[in-house]
């Protein structure tokens, strides 16, 4: 019985890889011919879509770095361009900034709901799990008005309030951190005269560091692709992200060819692989800890 309980688990392991296997090999052929593509002439591509160029033009790279820009009307309605130094600026603010505005909020409600009993623990942590279950639908236009009556909307400031949230994924798996560390840590800390502040800058925040990384990098590439918030509420601060949208519809003379698309993509693409190989270890590590052993 237990052979062939084993024997069954064991195949279906077996099929999980396989499809993992398959769904990486396509990922990365994707990838790959993405690349490729950025490197083919407007005919190259137009007769080989897939294979090598035939000629490897490296200078589709230095043609997008000189002359890809996003045309925006600024607050008194003229219009300007942003070149891609200034979106680079724009979506290092609105991913770093956004990144930990979101990583903060969600570590600091999440240690006081999981560390302290009272009422209002349970109801945010209730709220929390019905935001997550159920869809919320049609608040953008609201949450437009707001922002334009309170003299946020277009703002860095007003971003990163929005995104100063705890509501989500992130929030759980702070909690479930934050649940697994003894109370005899903030316990021996309080004997020796530490306040509720202390407890948590001094103790709490250097015990949950690796999880503190990990959520804010997540967040941090999350961010760094999304091109709807600059779209609708950043109007004049486009990102790369936007970028790369506005010019897969865009017709401007040289940049609408589907090579020089794709030199935009892997533009946007590098500085989140070099991200994720510089920090993988702590992307992809465990993010559980132990408490005091007894």
């Amino acid at each position: 019985m237990e052979s062939s309980k084993q024997k069954k688990f064991s195949i279906f392991n077996l099929i999980i890889f396989v499809v993992l296997i398959l769904y990486t090999a396509l990922l990365i052929s994707l990838m790959v011919w993405g690349f490729f593509t950025s490197l083919k002439t407007r005919d190259d591509f137009y007769h080989h879509k897939i294979g090598l160029p035939q000629e490897w033009a490296w200078s589709n790279y230095g043609f997008v770095l000189e002359n890809f820009a996003v045309t925006v009307l600024n607050n008194v309605g003229q219009r300007i361009r942003v070149n891609i130094l200034g979106q680079t600026i724009n979506t290092l603010l609105y991913a770093v900034g956004g990144g930990l505005s979101t990583t903060i909020a969600c570590c600091i409600v999440s240690y006081l709901v999981a560390k302290f009993d009272f009422r209002l623990s349970k109801i945010v942590y209730t709220t929390v799990l019905v935001t997550m279950v159920i869809p919320i639908i049609g608040s953008t236009p609201a949450y437009m008005l707001f922002m334009r009556q309170t003299n946020l909307y277009d703002t860095w400031i007003g971003e990163y309030i929005s995104k100063f949230s705890f509501l989500g994924l992130y929030f759980l798996v702070f909690h479930g951190v934050f649940s697994g560390i003894s109370p005899e840590y903030s316990e021996a800390a309080t004997i020796d005269g530490a306040n509720e502040y202390q407890i948590f800058f001094r103790i709490m925040i250097p015990l949950v560091v690796p999880t503190f990384y990990t959520v804010f990098l997540i967040q941090f590439i999350n961010y760094w692709n999304d091109y709807t918030t600059a779209l609708l509420f950043m109007p004049t601060h486009p990102t790369l992200a936007y970028g790369v949208y506005y010019l897969s519809v865009s017709n401007e003379q040289g940049l609408s060819s589907a090579p020089m698309r794709m030199v935009a993509c892997v533009i946007l693409a590098v500085p989140l692989t070099a991200v994720f190989v510089a920090f993988r270890n702590k992307v992809m590590g465990n993010v559980t800890m132990g408490g005091v052993k007894e």
